[in-house]
């Protein structure tokens, strides 16, 4: 944490500290998918529809975790990232993400 000393770092932070939380998907240390999200728009977001804001924040860890399966894992991850459904390449044996369960068979690769 940027400036903080012995007896202050367990304060809370000032506002005009920006805070971001940081998406990254790798593969064998290659990143191919970032995003960046302001922890103040995501507190408007969740306050405005809490629902919503956790299900496309679960999204992004079941979409990498059903894509790993599949052909084209980084067309695939986009794509899913984008509506929710998981396809070979982004584009083909479309699912829906939301509703399909992940194969345990998958996590064990």
């Amino acid at each position: 944490m940027p400036d903080v000393g012995l007896f202050t770092a367990t304060e809370p932070l000032s506002k005009e500290m920006k805070v971001v939380i940081k998406y990254s998907v790798e593969v064998n240390g290659l990143p191919i998918y970032q995003e960046s999200y302001s922890a103040d728009t995501l507190a408007k977001e969740l306050a405005e529809d809490e629902a919503r804001a956790v299900r496309l924040w679960a999204r992004r860890i079941k979409c990498v975790v059903t894509c790993r399966g599949r052909s084209g894992f980084s067309g695939c991850v986009t794509r899913c990232l984008e509506d929710g459904k998981c396809a070979d390449c982004g584009h083909e044996n479309e699912e829906e993400t939301e509703t399909m369960a992940v194969a345990s068979e998958q996590t064990d690769r």
